[in-house]
């Protein structure tokens, strides 16, 4: 249970402070909860508002548009109140977003960010001395632009009067925490039900970068091998290393590689450093030479090849692509 918690009122207010190409899955998976359980109840015990820099209506990643409810100079009080991003990262009226959420912090018992807004929590110095998450694809960014600030690996944080979520379905773990808080265990089961969610996934639940679908499936000392890769991706371990840090011998571990991922763990190791190159790419402005240093790789060309074979284009050719892509989807 987080340390804080609103007080209890007739109607519970969340507001979401919507940030060009949101993810309109993160927004949806929140506030299709909170319906749910004012029908559950029988009464509009949840209420939520949306709202914009300046007050146009604001459109999604995927295109949808939405139109704010509330005045970006409300003078209304929420319960909790999320900045929420989703493509996005460094959006433009930085001045005026910041003021905005000076203010929003002061009318919010709990105050924090969804998917990528924990960038804009940074900027503006409301993550100092918090706990706090963000999506994993764009974590290396973060790192990169703040490096003093420890980011969590879990699905959704909540620090004190600073909650952080990293996207998607966290948003409804995050829905359903509330609802229970409120209005018990049982309604949020009974919510959880309709959309068949079978349980509430708890704040130290890990996200899963990478190639990582399987991990849960695997067996330990996999487990503990992936890990030390993915802790050490700049200075690259040894295989011999990576597997005495999972208690096997090499010989052992080439063995449970192959039989559950049908792949050595080098080439697994590889394969993550690759996958971590192409999130720099996209989300920083890193040259090719500083993102092949900090992924363990000795050169942009030994690089570039690695990723055409694993991607099936050069770095320079995806990152264009990407930047593209963005260009096309804000116009």
């Amino acid at each position: 249970m987080p340390d804080t918690l609103p007080t209890q009122t007739d109607r519970i207010r969340i507001g979401l402070l919507l940030i060009d190409q949101f993810s309109s899955l993160c927004i949806t998976a929140m506030t299709g909860p909170f319906r749910s359980a004012n029908r559950e109840l029988g009464r509009e015990n949840f209420v939520w508002e949306f709202l914009s820099v300046d007050d146009a209506p604001v459109t999604a990643s995927d295109g949808l548009a939405v139109m704010p409810t509330q005045s970006i100079k409300s003078t209304a009080r929420f319960d909790y109140f999320f900045v929420c991003a989703g493509m996005e990262s460094n959006p433009p009226q930085r001045a005026a977003l910041n003021t905005a959420l000076q203010r929003f912090s002061r009318q919010s018992e709990v105050f924090g960010a969804l998917c990528i807004g924990s960038f804009m929590l940074a900027r503006a110095g409301f993550l100092d001395g918090y706990q706090f998450t963000l999506h994993w694809e764009n974590q290396p960014a973060f790192a990169e632009e703040f490096p003093e600030l420890e980011v969590s690996p879990n699905l959704y944080v909540m620090d004190r009067d600073r909650w952080t979520g990293s996207g998607g379905l966290s948003s409804m773990d995050i829905a359903l925490h509330i609802i229970a808080s409120y209005s018990g265990a049982a309604v949020a089961n009974a919510v959880g039900n309709q959309y068949q969610i079978d349980r509430i996934r708890g704040a130290s639940v890990g996200q899963r970068p990478y190639s990582l679908h399987q991990y849960d499936t695997l067996p330990k000392p996999m487990q503990q091998a992936i890990a030390a890769m993915i802790a050490n991706m700049e200075s690259t371990l040894p295989i011999p290393i990576v597997a005495k840090a999972a208690g096997k011998t090499v010989r052992s571990l080439e063995r449970m590689f192959v039989r559950h991922l049908d792949t050595s763990p080098a080439r697994y190791y590889r394969k993550l450093r690759l996958e971590k190159v192409r999130q720099l790419l996209w989300h920083t402005n890193l040259s090719i030479l500083e993102i092949a240093l900090m992924t363990g790789f000795p050169s942009p060309s030994h690089l570039s090849r690695l990723y055409q074979a694993e991607f099936g284009l050069k770095p320079s050719v995806d990152r264009k692509g990407q930047v593209s892509l963005m260009t096309t989807q804000s116009s």
